[in-house]
């Protein structure tokens, strides 16, 4: 299944948030993209499953809370960023593989501000809502300008090398 994406120019947070639940609901694999990087932003934008716990209930009686309980229900998340271009390498410089650099993206923040405890918390959510978790990052299919605005009648030979092979990944 397919569905719009988080914050669509039409609609307000409370509709992603039901878009959201329902896509996690029917899914078996949820597959969340985000461009460039797993930066603050793309893991603001996933906070929605934040909203999540509130929403989340088995029955009318009883609502969830507890992450590890959701997480049951909730499919493998499969974080895809596209146009990457970051080296795949940790503070040492040693080189990481894409799924440890997510991993990286979901450590806690050092710092007790208020703004360092909320980074911290959607960063907790997402990884107790997504137990089984693993990321793919792309480069720019191609480099041209023009053919980016014409993917769809480009021929697979046509774009890069590593696109494809990441794209075999998925």
């Amino acid at each position: 299944m397919d569905c719009e994406g988080l914050g669509g120019v039409d609609e307000n947070k409370n509709h992603d948030t039901k878009l959201f639940i329902l896509s996690a609901l029917l899914s078996s694999f949820l597959i969340y993209n985000c461009k460039g990087a797993i930066d603050e932003n793309s893991l603001q934008n996933l906070s929605l499953v934040l909203d999540l716990a509130k929403n989340f209930k088995i029955n009318e009686f009883k609502e969830i809370t507890n992450g590890s309980e959701v997480a049951k229900t909730l499919p493998k998340l499969l974080w895809v960023v596209r146009d990457f271009s970051l080296k795949l390498v940790d503070v040492t410089n040693k080189n990481i593989t894409m799924k440890e650099y997510l991993e990286n993206a979901l450590t806690e923040v050092k710092g007790v501000s208020e703004n360092i405890q909320q980074k911290n918390r959607i960063r907790r959510v997402i990884r107790d809502f997504f137990a089984e978790r693993d990321c793919v990052c792309l480069v720019r299919p191609t480099d041209e300008e023009k053919d980016l605005q014409n993917l769809i009648n480009i021929k697979d030979e046509d774009l890069r090398p590593e696109f494809i092979s990441g794209l075999h990944k998925i």
